[in-house]
């Protein structure tokens, strides 16, 4: 709270309504359109009315406005001062600015840098150094000829992006392709796009794959594009990013011509593409408009195209574990990111289960005192890269031998202990989805159908070239109760995963792997009489009609907890069981 001049400045709860309704009236006399924000500020007078406020979303500052009955005041330097203490003390900087261009010179005098304007808009930022920087970089890149650009998110990069692609380059002597950098909102992060994008363009020799920046297609520049939102203000975003891209980028690139995919089904990639039309040529760029593809054909990339091709569409069926129905819309260079993708899925979806006896799941952390479900999205999270290298190298020309499996694995394990801050969380989950990974990707660089029975013959074979490990818990389990290790379940080619594909209810699933799985988790916690009667009351649950088993997984679940029972290996097979569903093409989850 800061008083001065008989007004009040606080900070906004925007979570209450009426907190909210106050600012988008105060937003609306103003001229200026409500927004979300992460952080917000107002000024109050003596009779507690709202006078001026200013917001931040992101790193970005928007809403600054003031009552008509105060603008003497100058009151924008106290909000915005406000909004940058605030943004210090969480670690945000290179604040950028949203207003109105007759606001501009305000802004300017504290120390902001225009960046671009529109008629309605102006965006400003602290560092003025950056766009320099960004600008300096795209002017040493080699040139020559007509040259064009490309700005695309590819999130992840289709057939489509391909075609669009291939065509471009033949009508120019360089193309330049800009992923878009900003990872909000993006399934696939920007170092994944990227990294997408140059390697299938590799094979181009007038493509450049350039690196992307917040000043092309970004939360700063475009908020709408991120939520897929047409609204009043969305004319402003686009005007804007076009001005910078003119303004910026396309003289830094020697741009003469902007290639941009058709768009029948989004209204905003429409709209956006109408904007470039309208403002592009009058800055002295052409803009080359070309169909997207609807009809089976050949592409340079590699693959085959189809109807409806989309990145919209491939994200649909990664999170509908439906990958394999995607293989056939992406390049090759897609495909290991796609599998790395599935994998993460599969581990979500055994997460999200709930209730889980004894196991981590949405509403607890069963039988374990040093994990939670946030631990175990993050441990998630850290071990696609390892899943993504482990189908990079399976899906090239030669098999990658055990010890070169094993060195990625150790460090897609080291990458989850530093998430997790030393819990061993998904271990074995590594080990026998990082397997599957690997078959599925040989089989897809083979050129191969993926069916459940190739995945498992391929896993079988994979296994039998690593030596046993000695020393784990696992190890000592079986030296001591005779029940097989992780080895020797995937020599043997994981039966109760692959036999439980079928079954629709992922609680059935989890209690069929339980009622036949010498579960080497419930061995060495509990040893064999518990281990035998976890199998027999999963036996016991399975005879339960679906409306009855809730209840009876929660029982289990108190029962298990009070006994530290937690049968993590059944957890790791129905992870298993769901990534061979969705990626196989004998397999679907209805």
């Amino acid at each position: 709270m800061n008083t001065f001049s008989g007004l009040e400045l606080r900070e906004l709860q925007l979570s209450l309504p009426f907190v909210r309704k106050k600012r988008d009236e105060l937003l609306q006399r103003c001229g200026l359109a409500s927004e979300d924000a992460d952080f917000a500020v107002g000024i109050f007078d003596s009779d507690d009315r709202m006078v001026a406020t200013a917001s931040l979303a992101g790193d970005v500052i928007k809403g600054v406005a003031a009552d008509e009955s105060v603008r003497s005041e100058s009151l924008s330097s106290t909000l915005v001062s406000a909004i940058i203490s605030y943004a210090s003390q969480t670690g945000v900087s290179n604040l950028k600015v949203f207003t109105k261009p007759e606001y501009e010179d305000v802004f300017r005098a504290m120390a902001f840098h225009p960046v671009g304007r529109c008629e309605s808009a102006a965006l400003l930022e602290q560092d003025g150094r950056l766009l320099r920087s960004y600008k300096e970089y795209l002017e040493m890149i080699p040139r020559k000829g007509r040259v064009g650009c490309v700005v695309m998110n590819a999130n992840p990069m289709t057939l489509g992006h391909c075609y669009l692609i291939e065509e471009a380059s033949r009508q120019v002597d360089t193309l330049f392709v800009i992923p878009v950098a900003d990872d909000v909102s993006t399934q696939f992060s920007y170092a994944e796009r990227i990294a997408i994008l140059r390697d299938a363009t590799s094979a181009f020799h007038n493509v450049t794959v350039v690196e992307g920046s917040h000043y092309a297609i970004s939360r700063s520049t475009f908020p709408s594009y991120f939520i897929k939102e047409v609204s009043e203000v969305t004319s402003a975003h686009i005007e804007l990013d076009l001005d910078i891209f003119a303004r910026h980028i396309a003289p830094s690139l020697g741009v003469d011509v902007r290639f941009v995919g058709s768009e029948p089904t989004d209204e905003l990639t429409a709209a956006y593409n109408e904007g470039m039309q309208r403002i592009l040529p009058s800055q002295g760029i052409e803009v080359c408009v070309i169909d997207r593809i609807s009809e089976a054909g050949g592409d340079a990339c590699g693959g085959i195209t189809g109807n409806v091709i989309s990145a919209s569409r491939v994200r649909s069926l990664l999170n509908e574990g439906r990958v394999g129905e995607a293989f056939r819309l992406v390049p090759k260079s897609t495909l290991p990111y796609l599998l790395g993708h599935a994998a993460a899925w599969a581990l979500k979806g055994e997460l999200d289960l709930t209730p889980k006896p004894g196991l981590v799941d949405r509403d607890n952390s069963g039988s374990h005192n040093d994990m939670d479900y946030d631990l175990m999205t993050d441990s998630i999270v850290s071990l696609v890269p390892a899943f993504t290298m482990l189908a990079a190298l399976s899906i090239g020309p030669d098999m990658p031998s055990a010890s070169l499996i094993k060195a990625v694995g150790i460090e897609g394990e080291r990458r989850m202990m530093e998430a997790t801050g030393g819990v061993n969380t998904h271990r074995g989950a590594l080990f026998s989805l990082g397997l599957a990974v690997v078959a599925s990707a040989r089989l897809l660089g083979r050129g191969e159908v993926l069916t459940t029975a190739a995945i498992q013959e391929l896993i079988k074979t994979t296994a039998e070239g690593f030596p046993r490990p000695e020393g784990t818990h696992g190890a000592l389990v079986s030296a001591r109760y005779g029940v097989p290790t992780a080895l020797d379940a995937a020599r043997a080619g994981y039966p109760e995963a692959f036999g439980i594909i079928g079954e629709q209810n992922r609680h059935r699933m989890l209690l069929r792997l339980m009622s036949v799985m010498d579960d080497s988790n419930v061995y060495h916690r509990c040893g064999p009489e518990v281990a035998a009667e976890v199998k027999a009351k999963a036996t016991e649950t399975l005879s339960l009609h679906d409306c009855g088993l809730d209840g009876a997984l929660r029982e289990m679940d108190a029962d298990f907890i009070s006994r530290r029972i937690s049968p993590g290996g059944a957890a790791d097979m129905l992870a298993l069981a769901l990534f061979l569903r969705s990626v196989a093409s004998d397999e679907r989850i209805e």
